[in-house]
């Protein structure tokens, strides 16, 4: 059986419901969610990039393709970046106040946090001059 591919859109609010848009192999779709099913999306992928970070088949505990991640924020919404490289990035916008705004910001912060004790504390392999 063959995956599907799915490619995250966008999101936005409407009539209190938090909206994904996205695309796969059929086409376009949106979804809504109420605020609790949005949380629940969230704790459960949490839960799954943990795990799949953490399995002895990752190459690192980075995700694959991320530099970093940043929010940016402005009076209207958040906007979570995904930083490719130097030059390539990726916007997510959610509105404030939002759960997913929220969870966006602590996953932020814990990226940072990870990105930091690896600047301070390199790797073995790294120590012996094996970089990826």
């Amino acid at each position: 059986m063959r995956a599907k591919v799915m490619k995250l859109t966008y999101t936005d609010s409407r009539d209190g419901r938090v909206i994904i848009g996205f695309t796969d192999e059929r086409g376009k779709h949106e979804i809504a969610l109420s605020t609790v099913e949005t949380a629940d999306l969230i704790g459960a992928l949490r839960t799954s990039l943990e795990e799949a970070i953490g399995s002895p088949a990752a190459d690192s505990m980075a995700l694959p393709g991320i530099e970093r991640v940043r929010i940016v924020e402005t009076a209207e919404e958040v906007v979570f970046r995904v930083y490719m490289n130097d030059r390539i990035s990726h916007d997510y916008p959610v509105p404030r106040g939002t759960v997913l705004a929220d969870e966006l910001r602590m996953l932020a912060d814990r990226m940072e946090a990870r990105n930091s004790a690896k600047a301070t504390h390199p790797s073995s392999d790294a120590q012996k001059g094996k970089l990826n």
